[in-house]
C-alpha cells in the first residue's frame, strides 16, 4: 500500500484549515458571531444574537431573525420576511428583502436597497444610494452625503430627506418632514411632502399630483471663492396638477416654469414664466 510523503499529508492539512476558515459560520439559535473575515448566515427562520464582522458578509435567510449587524466592508443582505436591530457597515453594500424589518441603516460608502414593503427607521449613508422599491417605510429620516435617494409607489418617509450632492426621486411617495438637497435635482411624480422643499443649485421638477404642503427654497450658494457648475442657471418646473401651498423663495438665478393650471403661492425673486403643454 503506498503511502502520501510527509509534505503532502501537510499540504493537504493546510489546504482543509484554509477551507475551514474561509467557510460561512451557520449560526444556531440564541448564538452570537464575532468573526474577521468569515461571512455568516443565519437559516430560515432562526433567532440568533448579535453579528460582528470585519469583511465577512452577512446573510439572513427568509424570516431569519438578528441583533444589531456591525461590519466593516462586508455586505449584509435580509431575506424575504427576515428582521434584524440596528446595522452598520464601512463599504458593504445593504439589502433589505421583501417586507424585512430592521432599525437604524448607517453606512460609510455603502448602498441601500429597500424590497417592496421593506420597513426600517434612520438610514445615513456617506455616499451610498438609497433605491427604494414599493411600499418602502422609513419610520425616520433619509441623510446622504453624495448618495442619491429614489422611492416607489406608496412609500413613506416620516422625517426629512437630506442629502449634499445627491438627488431625490419619488415616485407615488409621501415624506412627512422636508426635502433639502446642496446640488442635487429634485422629482416628483403624484408625491406629497409635508413641510418645505429646499436647493441651492439643484433643478425642481413637480410632476402629476405633486404638492408641496410648505415653502419651495432656492437658495442662494453658501460656498466662498470660486463654486463649481455654481454660474449654471437652476430650473424649476411645476407641472399642471401640482401644487406649492407655501411660498416660493428665490435667492439666486432660477428660470421658474409654472403651468397655467397649476396651484402656487406667492414668488419672490423671479419672473414666472407660464407654459400650456405638458412641459415646457
Amino acid at each position: 500500500m503506498r503511502t502520501l510523503p510527509r509534505c503532502s499529508v501537510l499540504v493537504a492539512l493546510l489546504c482543509f484549515s484554509t477551507l475551514s476558515l474561509a467557510a460561512d459560520k451557520v449560526l444556531g439559535p440564541g448564538e452570537n458571531a464575532d468573526t474577521g473575515s468569515r461571512a455568516v448566515r443565519v437559516p430560515a427562520g432562526v433567532a440568533v444574537g448579535i453579528i460582528d464582522t470585519s469583511s465577512g458578509d452577512v446573510e439572513l435567510d427568509g424570516g431569519a431573525v438578528a441583533g444589531n449587524i456591525d461590519t466593516g466592508s462586508g455586505s449584509i443582505e435580509l431575506g424575504a420576511g427576515a428582521s434584524a436591530g440596528r446595522i452598520d457597515t464601512g463599504s458593504g453594500e445593504v439589502r433589505i428583502g421583501a417586507d424585512a424589518q430592521v432599525a437604524d441603516i448607517d453606512t460609510g460608502s455603502g448602498s441601500v436597497r429597500l424590497g417592496d414593503g421593506a420597513r426600517t427607521e434612520d438610514i445615513d449613508t456617506g455616499s451610498g444610494n438609497v433605491r427604494g422599491a414599493e411600499r418602502v417605510v422609513v419610520d425616520g429620516r433619509i441623510d446622504t452625503g453624495s448618495g442619491a435617494v429614489s422611492l416607489g409607489a406608496g412609500s413613506t418617509v416620516r422625517g426629512d430627506i437630506d442629502t449634499g450632492s445627491g438627488s431625490v426621486e419619488l415616485v407615488g411617495s409621501k415624506v412627512g418632514g422636508k426635502i433639502d438637497t446642496g446640488s442635487g435635482d429634485i422629482r416628483l411624480l403624484d408625491s406629497e411632502v409635508s413641510d418645505d422643499l429646499a436647493t441651492s443649485a439643484g433643478n425642481v421638477e413637480l410632476m402629476g399630483n405633486s404638492r408641496i404642503n410648505g415653502d419651495l427654497l432656492i437658495r442662494k450658494s453658501s460656498c466662498w471663492g470660486f463654486c463649481w457648475g455654481d454660474d449654471k442657471a437652476t430650473r424649476v418646473t411645476i407641472g399642471a396638477s401640482a401644487s406649492v401651498l407655501g411660498d416660493i423663495r428665490i435667492e439666486r438665478e432660477t428660470e421658474l416654469w409654472v403651468h397655467e393650471n397649476a396651484q402656487i403661492g406667492r414668488v419672490t425673486g423671479a419672473q414666472v414664466k407660464r407654459f400650456a403643454g405638458e412641459r415646457p
